[in-house]
């Protein structure tokens, strides 16, 4: 088969439910091949879905083939920096040109969006997924580090209220200038925007002299009998003022607390694997490195500028 043989095209509400299934299929099917027993990946909720469609309308897609969704792809925007993920294709139709159809439209749709870099993340030890985005043209441009924690109740000790639906709004704009600051040519407040609107959890904002010094959104969308963990969507610290250190200790408590607060046992965080000063600060509160993924990028390679940064590339 060839991409030719897949009917690709946007994702509707309708298509949800079929997207949940090809995301358990295909999960399922790394996950017991890799373990060596089968193992059924807990489906993806409806919620997350719905916020990416929301936040990208026309960068949501779906490949068909006989009339039956086999594969799905998403796309992000984050001002000129472009990504997708989650990538997904059923196994039986793994390797026969639905990924190639589908990663088309989503550099089609990233292109049309002025996006100058597109990247992604994909596990290093599946060889045949970094063969497939080599193969399309994308390099390595990093690594992606996975780190977690477990909860305990020393932890409450750094709680803070979340930051109210219209502190987020307010602090948009600023949040604009942030990330440009953090990532040369990215804007992250569609990612606060989102989370709020959509509710995926807890957003934390600290102030100094009036301005935003650091922010963090925190993904806790699985409900607590599904997953007993959460994921740092977001996190970031201003570079330009001193203390970074304490602000960064301030929000990573924040999270941690909230988390434990509301019954769940660990926190996981992703980034850079090249800030180095971040990682140390986090074995030092008792993180340990959980895995590393690779980062593939195509177009102009994009350049993260704060020392203290967490913006996963992965859904």
């Amino acid at each position: 088969m060839s991409p030719d043989h897949f009917l690709t095209r946007t994702m509707i509400l309708d298509d949800l439910r079929r997207a949940q299934e090809v995301g358990q299929e295909a999960w399922s099917e790394l996950a017991s091949r890799e373990l060596g027993r089968k193992i059924q990946y807990p489906m993806r909720p409806r919620r997350i879905i719905e916020s990416y469609l929301g936040q990208e309308p026309e960068g949501c897609f779906v490949a068909e083939h006989g009339g039956e969704v086999v594969g799905t792809a998403y796309c992000h925007v984050w001002g000129r920096i472009g990504w997708f993920g989650p990538f997904e294709v059923v196994p039986r139709m793994q390797g026969k040109g639905a990924g190639r159809a589908l990663l088309r439209e989503c550099e089609a749709y990233l292109h049309a969006k002025g996006c100058q870099s597109i990247g992604l993340e994909t596990m290093a030890n599946i060889t045949r997924n970094v063969d497939f985005y080599l193969r399309g043209g994308y390099q390595a441009s990093g690594t992606s580090v996975i780190m977690e924690r477990e909860l305990s109740a020393e932890m409450e000790e750094g709680a803070m209220e979340p930051s109210a639906s219209e502190e987020v709004e307010a602090a948009l704009a600023e949040a604009r200038a942030l990330s440009a600051r953090s990532m040369a040519g990215a804007d992250f407040s569609g990612e606060l925007s989102m989370s709020k609107g959509n509710e995926l959890g807890p957003i934390f904002i600290v102030r100094g002299r009036g301005k935003l010094r650091g922010v963090a959104a925190l993904h806790s969308y699985y409900p607590p009998q599904d997953a007993d963990h959460v994921a740092m969507r977001l996190l970031m610290v201003d570079r330009g003022v001193n203390g970074q250190e304490d602000l960064f200790a301030r929000l990573m408590g924040a999270c941690e607390a909230w988390a434990f607060s509301h019954g769940r046992k660990r926190i996981f965080v992703r980034f850079s694997g090249d800030r180095a000063r971040m990682y140390g600060n986090l074995v030092r509160r008792g993180y340990r490195l959980d895995a590393a993924n690779v980062r593939m990028c195509k177009g102009a390679l994009a350049k993260e500028r704060a020392p203290f940064l967490m913006a996963a590339w992965a859904g």
